[in-house]
């Protein structure tokens, strides 16, 4: 009990904290060098990933809603593409306060080595960067025990399902519905498979759980928020 009291005043504590003070993180100086200067206005609060600043900021200019919220790409080995999680401590925080990181994998395992980063065209860069966009939006609007019921509901496949297909969605209402469809091409033809539950089941037989939106699914949807978009 008392244990249980401790962490919850340190949690409280560094709530009080980071709400108080936030340190903005670094802007890459090679962010300038974007042949469209107008995107770095979408720059602000990010640390983009090095050779890959263009497409960071083209997939951050359909989010202006993130312009104010700190998020870092990191380049490292990951089995994953990529990958998104908030800071550890802003898990904590309450929302407008909140820190992610996003991971962009250079090393995995053979199998996934085509579903590399660099491996990609640029707009199937846009699109999955578009999607792990998707998820900071997602989680930005939810409050603490919203997100822990995100992180626990990991460990339920069919959960999981519904949670990347609405990311997909969130996606495709930001206008990025053609750059995601050519991220979900180039994995069923390269992986040689209708159906994409994600890395790990990359060893499993296919088992059409379509967690992911299928290009066919995807257009359906564009079409969808297109004529939403018309009738406002």
């Amino acid at each position: 009990m008392k244990l249980a009291l401790l962490v919850l005043t340190g949690i409280l504590m560094m709530n009080r904290i980071y709400s108080q003070r936030a340190v903005p993180l670094e802007i890459m100086s090679s962010a300038r060098q974007t042949s469209d200067s107008n995107l770095l206005q979408y720059a602000m609060n990010k640390q983009l990933p090095p050779g890959f600043e263009n497409e960071a900021l083209q997939a951050l200019s359909h989010f202006p809603e993130l312009k104010k919220v700190k998020i870092k790409f990191r380049i490292k080995k990951s089995y994953s593409t990529l990958k998104t999680r908030p800071a550890f401590i802003s898990m904590f925080l309450p929302r407008g306060h909140r820190a992610f990181v996003i991971t962009i994998s250079n090393k995995t395992i053979q199998k996934l080595m085509p579903l590399m980063f660099v491996n990609l065209s640029e707009e199937a860069r846009v699109g999955v960067i578009g999607h792990e966009l998707s998820h900071v939006a997602d989680f930005s609007r939810k409050n603490t025990w919203q997100c822990l019921k995100v992180f626990v509901g990991h460990l339920s496949p069919s959960y999981m399902d519904r949670f990347e297909f609405n990311t997909d969605m969130i996606c495709i209402r930001h206008g990025l519905g053609k750059d995601l469809e050519a991220w979900s091409s180039y994995i069923r033809s390269t992986m040689h498979t209708s159906f994409w539950r994600g890395a790990d089941y990359v060893n499993k037989v296919n088992d059409r759980h379509e967690r992911y939106m299928n290009p066919s699914t995807i257009e359906k949807n564009i079409k969808v928020a297109g004529d939403s978009t018309l009738t406002k």
